[in-house]
């Protein structure tokens, strides 16, 4: 497709992700990952800049550094800083930068660098992906007097608040806790500070609104089938459900499952199966549900879109969170039946409620996922509709046009 076709033809964006994208296999790495392709595959050129972790198991690898370098036009990042010293500073500071905008604040050594990338790309906007880069977005959109668009992954101090309420050990209740210091009042303040804002969720459009934020675009995240089809068999599996296992709410809607509805299934349907595909579990994770007989695991996989593809019935249990679930999309992207609690729907169209089977209690889960199983989903007319409405052109015109009404920043002017 030619550039000058697309909405975005011209458009040479500087893209501030929390943590390298890629591999794609949680939630919000997958929300960011697809929208970059998309708005490249729209005519947008991208400088990608990013958070990592130098060591351990989140390191990424030199086959994760090749994938992205090859998917970008530029590429800018710096290792994640720890010490006694820099964690004082943060936690003292944290009412005004908050924790986790404060890890992405980088040493002069490696600001200067990317402003000097940032230069020779010659951008023509600044798009911050989350509150998380606030502080270096905010400041290049006026060294390079560029809009700033922001993009809303969530009501991340809610959302924090959630994740801190349902973590089970003391310990990561405090951390938890300790991450939205001072978030409420960034996030507004980023979104006052935006040429543009452009909301996950149409929940969360609508609390901001009520706070005064005017404007802003309804962005919803895109299915990975939207982008390409899987070139990958689909695997074989009988009741799905796949998420990042290192978060609370998930955790907490997969205990759920585990151990309140599949009993009641499996009192009816003694065969079925549940595999629980997702990233980054503990230790004791793996060893809970590997005491379980009639429950799979597949850990880490490079993509779990085959698994979502095979799934007789796809579940998704989570009932704590904000802004969209991106697996309810890509759920809605397969020919399967899915049975959900009513938090997958949150954010998104009400007329999408017709095309899943929502439940809120144990008894009414089980009872959708033994019904689930037995007969073929009803609703695949209204699902390829869905199809044609979340996709990169759609994202493309909402982003072109919105960035064509931005002016220039200068710092001077945002409230």
């Amino acid at each position: 497709m030619s550039t000058t076709e697309t909405p975005l033809a011209g458009q040479r964006l500087v893209v501030f992700a929390p943590d390298i994208p890629w591999p794609a296999n949680r939630g919000g790495r997958a929300d960011v990952w697809r929208r970059i392709q998309a708005l490249r595959s729209q005519g947008a050129a991208v400088l990608l800049v990013h958070l990592y972790e130098a060591g351990g198991p989140l390191s990424p690898t030199p086959a994760d550094w090749a994938h992205v370098k090859h998917h970008v036009d530029a590429h800018e990042c710096f290792p994640m800083k720890r010490g006694r010293a820099l964690t004082l500073r943060r936690l003292l500071n944290a009412r005004r930068v908050p924790w986790h905008a404060a890890t992405r604040v980088p040493e002069p050594v490696d600001e200067a660098r990317i402003r000097a990338a940032v230069q020779a790309f010659a951008p023509t906007a600044m798009w911050l992906e989350g509150p998380w880069f606030g502080e270096l977005a905010c400041k290049f959109a006026d060294a390079f007097a560029v809009p700033l668009a922001y993009r809303s992954h969530n009501v991340e101090h809610r959302y924090l608040l959630g994740q801190a309420r349902a973590a089970k050990r003391l310990r990561d209740q405090l951390a938890w806790r300790l991450t939205c210091v001072g978030l409420a009042g960034y996030e507004h303040m980023l979104m006052r500070r935006a040429d543009a804002v452009f909301d996950i969720s149409i929940d969360d459009m609508a609390f901001w609104q009520g706070r005064g934020i005017q404007g802003a675009h309804w962005l919803p995240p895109l299915p990975e089938m939207a982008m390409a089809a899987t070139a990958l068999a689909p695997v074989p599996g009988d009741i799905v459900f796949s998420g990042n296992l290192r978060t609370p709410n998930n955790l907490l809607g997969l205990r759920w499952l585990v151990g309140e509805v599949m009993p009641r299934v499996w009192q009816q349907a003694p065969e079925a199966r549940l595999r629980v595909v997702g990233s980054s579990p503990s230790a004791e994770l793996r060893d809970e549900l590997a005491r379980l007989a009639r429950v799979d695991t597949d850990f880490d996989v490079p993509s779990v879109q085959p698994f979502v593809l095979g799934a007789r019935v796809l579940a998704n249990p989570v009932f704590v969170g904000s802004g969209v679930q991106l697996k309810t999309l890509d759920m809605l992207s397969t020919d399967a039946p899915i049975v959900t609690r009513a938090q997958g729907l949150r954010g998104l169209p009400a007329e999408l409620r017709s095309l899943l089977r929502v439940a809120d209690d144990a008894d009414a889960f089980a009872q959708a996922l033994i019904e689930a199983r037995a007969a073929a989903d009803p609703w695949l007319q209204g699902r390829a509709g869905f199809r044609r409405q979340f996709s990169a052109a759609g994202i493309a015109q909402t982003v072109g046009a919105a960035l064509a009404a931005c002016r220039p920043s200068s710092g001077i002017g945002h409230s």
